[in-house]
């Protein structure tokens, strides 16, 4: 069985990945690469979905996993924003403190400092 891949582990492969690459570190560069390839990847997952081809998923799903971190990255490496492992255990717990109304079959909205 293989071992489960962390979220920071494709943040650092991606880094990994473009400096061995030699792909452009600049930020306007590195932001504009990522925002058309999450765009992108975003629109192949849903194809495959209106498709139905499943079996296309989850090769689209990863490559917006990627994308996404990519952009954790920019914002982690030149705006110094909290590492993207951290927000995600924040949301996950915020997530868990809403409650679903099935009348609705709506997410209650409380009130959070960081999340809106």
């Amino acid at each position: 069985m293989e071992e489960n891949i962390t979220i920071r582990e494709i943040q650092e492969w991606e880094k990994s990945f473009v400096k061995n690459k030699g792909i452009s570190e600049v930020e306007e560069n590195s932001i504009k690469i990522a925002l058309c390839k999450l765009s992108e990847e975003v629109g192949e997952v849903a194809k495959a979905l209106i498709e139905g081809k499943w079996e296309e998923i989850p090769a689209e799903v990863t490559d917006v996993i990627v994308f996404a971190c990519k952009m954790a990255n920019i914002a982690e490496k030149f705006h110094g924003s909290e590492d993207l492992t951290s927000v995600i255990r924040k949301k996950m717990g915020y997530c868990e403190s809403r409650t679903y109304d099935s009348k609705s079959k709506k997410l209650d909205k409380p009130n959070h400092k960081e999340f809106k």
